[in-house]
């Protein structure tokens, strides 16, 4: 997921003025991407509460979906925090 963020940045560096899409369009977009990170993070941990029997190798389970999640959602909440701040310093230039 690193590779993702070090593109997402470098576009975003990339683009400037009338072509690029607006910071709220590219906010927009992090947030779709989250909520779906988040609904198949929801949908693996329901099947892995379904799967097993075994508390033990259940929650194991549990804890490297929690772990993949994180892992997988981190570039994108750490671009959606650079988008905010971009807009912030942009609103307050004027």
């Amino acid at each position: 997921m690193a590779h993702l963020k070090q593109n997402k940045d470098a576009e975003f560096r990339r683009r400037d003025g009338t072509d690029s899409p607006s910071i709220d369009a590219m906010m927009r977009e992090v947030l779709h991407m989250l909520g779906n990170i988040d609904f198949e993070y929801e949908v693996e941990l329901e099947r892995a509460e379904r799967s097993s029997s075994d508390p033990r190798l259940k929650d194991h389970v549990k804890r490297r979906i929690r772990a993949a999640h994180h892992e997988r959602r981190e570039p994108y909440v750490e671009l959606l925090a650079k988008l905010r701040q971009r807009q912030y310093r942009l609103s307050h230039q004027a």
